[in-house]
């Protein structure tokens, strides 16, 4: 059975209900075990199958903040239990996850090793060509 936008609002913790193209896709995706590379093999390009879960928070974090917070809430670390884990204050993982949060590529590599993640930069190309990866805080 579909969900509604509020739904899926509350489930992913969205700050407004999805639109509806997202969520015809959310609603789309629900019940399958893994999602395929979306259509980027027809582009030349290789993705690793995702879970429904994992594709979601792909398409819902806009940002490196909403991505520490993503990765605070895959652990289920509270705040001061991520403060405590990652070595930093509970201030600066709550300036880390604000969307608005302006931060050096130096701290995210080394923020994401502490979390247990390897984040890289990626550039793709507008109009075709190829994408460079560059990887942060190694």
């Amino acid at each position: 059975m579909s969900k509604t936008a509020q739904e899926w609002q509350q489930i992913l913790g969205l700050n407004t209900p999805p639109d509806d193209e997202f969520l015809a896709s959310l609603n789309a995706l629900e019940g399958q075990d893994v999602v395929e590379g979306g259509g980027l093999e027809a582009r030349g390009l290789t993705a690793a199958p995702m879970t429904p879960a994992e594709l979601v928070g792909a398409l819902v974090v806009q940002s490196a903040g909403e991505a520490f917070k993503a990765a605070r809430q895959e652990q289920q670390l509270t705040v001061r239990g991520a403060a405590q884990a990652w070595g930093v204050s509970p201030g600066r993982v709550s300036q880390m996850e604000s969307p608005e949060a302006n931060l050096y590529m130096s701290t995210v590599g080394s923020a994401a090793l502490k979390m247990g993640y390897r984040a890289k930069l990626v550039l793709e190309p507008l109009e075709g060509g190829q994408a460079i990866v560059a990887p942060l805080g190694e």
